[in-house]
């Protein structure tokens, strides 16, 4: 291991602190909103966007039975280019993608994904042409999931480009220094397992779990101990929980409520490698791989914060405009070519079987019956939404717009902390070699779900009536 100390120069200081400052403020300033309440920068410049810009510029739709806004448009061609590009990509195979990596990585996806991008784009097109079975385009259907998929566009458009500012120029690597003793003490895990939580917290579950997946396929993890990162630390990002506050309609409680999130989580990642069946897994690295790895230790000869410093500034001296530019397009690209078509399909389905059909009704009412021993309001009506999370992360927050605030916040934080959802988590943790199967991940995720909900309960009353 390279313990070597990243000389520290005056100007990568100022970079470093700078650029992490501005990040900390557009994503975490708690500025007054004129209502009473609380919203943070990024936050305001959305809400500016959709009442100055997008809400200002209509598209007819093609047979001219209604409008749709242009983020609404920007959204039919996200997902057509999507499945298209797919469909491109395992069939003719043009040289513009099997010759560019990255772009071959955007279209050659799994086969989940590739369903999925095939029932978006039949669903768009059903929406914007107003055609099809009405279980499709009906308005509390389809037509409200473009609606949504439209609102998320808008709100990416913000986030993607800000969002280096506190992953690329050095925070992680700073504060992770500092909570490396106390990931081993709460978490069994080696320190190293705090850039996978830092990883999540400012990026996304995604990049938890590819960093989590390439330290265990590299011998840096045990199987256990990969096995508890990903089903503990992958958890969505600070601004991702910002886009689902937004969609349930609780921004105004954005504080509390990542608060809640953060609390519950720590406290479930303390109790879950303690116990079946994450306790079971045995503490070996894969055969073909063996150990390669000691704990990574500062030097003697400098401080605790000259070492967070020195790492701090050695990745801000790697980042400028330019790879913000980069970790931008690639989030637009990542985000407009799977996101927005989960969202549609699945959000879309989820509508139609929750709506339509009384499977979840069936399915979930041991749910309810746990949640009308907290006396949550509303406990039968929306008890299936403490299970739809399995299928996508982002469903629940679709269910709640009519749920009293109690309720929204409960279960709006209870989607976030179950963290296992098969659309994208799910899928990447299966593909991996970690000991971990469709079967053991359900049971991890209603562990999590039954242990988390008196926590979150507690919480909510506690910040709820502050």
């Amino acid at each position: 291991m390279n313990n070597d100390v990243y000389k520290v120069e005056s100007s990568t200081v100022t970079k470093f602190v700078v650029m992490s400052i501005i990040g900390v403020f557009l994503f975490l300033a708690p500025i007054p909103d004129g209502a009473g309440a609380f919203n943070i920068p990024l936050g305001m410049a959305i809400d500016w966007i959709n009442a100055n810009v997008f809400r200002s510029v209509v598209v007819t739709t093609v047979d001219g039975a209604g409008n749709l806004f242009i983020h609404h448009a920007l959204a039919l061609i996200a997902i057509t280019v999507s499945f298209i590009g797919t469909v491109l990509a395992y069939t003719v195979k043009p040289g513009f993608i099997e010759n560019n990596p990255k772009v071959r990585a955007l279209f050659r996806s799994s086969p989940l994904y590739v369903v999925t991008r095939a029932i978006a784009f039949v669903f768009i097109w059903m929406l914007f042409l107003d055609i099809g079975p009405a279980a499709v385009i009906a308005s509390h259907t389809g037509d409200e999931m473009i609606h949504l998929a439209a609102a998320l566009m808008t709100i990416f458009i913000i986030l993607a480009p800000t969002m280096p500012l506190i992953t690329d120029f050095g925070l992680m690597d700073f504060f992770g220094i500092f909570i490396k003793k106390v990931v081993r003490a709460l978490f069994t895990l080696p320190g190293r397992a705090s850039v996978d939580l830092m990883a999540s917290w400012f990026g996304s579950s995604v990049a938890a779990l590819i960093i989590t997946r390439g330290q265990h396929e590299r011998g840096y993890y045990t199987d256990r101990e990969a096995s508890v990162i990903a089903v503990n630390f992958s958890f969505v990002s600070i601004p991702f929980t910002f886009v689902v506050v937004s969609t349930i309609g609780i921004q105004h409680l954005f504080f509390p409520f990542i608060g809640a999130v953060y609390l519950v989580c720590v406290i479930l990642a303390m109790i879950m490698p303690r116990i079946p069946p994450l306790r079971n897994i045995p503490d070996t690295y894969l055969e073909d791989v063996g150990k390669q790895i000691t704990e990574d230790e500062k030097p003697d000869n400098i401080s605790n914060f000259q070492w967070a410093l020195s790492s701090a500034c050695k990745q801000a001296d790697k980042s400028n405009a330019e790879t913000i530019v980069k970790q931008g397009l690639s989030s637009y690209l990542n985000i407009f070519m799977d996101l927005i078509p989960i969202v549609l399909a699945w959000g879309t389905i989820g509508l139609m079987l929750v709506e339509l059909t009384p499977i979840f009704d069936f399915i979930s009412f041991p749910m309810g019956l746990f949640l009308q021993i907290f006396q949550i309001p509303g406990a039968m009506e929306f008890a299936h939404v403490t299970l739809i999370g399995f299928i996508d992360m982002f469903l629940p927050a679709l269910f709640l717009g009519g749920a009293p605030v109690e309720t929204q916040f409960i279960l709006g934080v209870l989607s976030i902390v179950q963290i296992i959802f098969m659309a994208e988590t799910g899928v990447l943790i299966i593909k991996s070699r970690m000991p971990l199967n469709f079967g053991k991940l359900f049971i991890i995720f209603m562990m999590r779900t039954i242990f988390a909900l008196p926590l979150i309960v507690l919480f909510t009353r506690l910040f709820l009536n502050l």
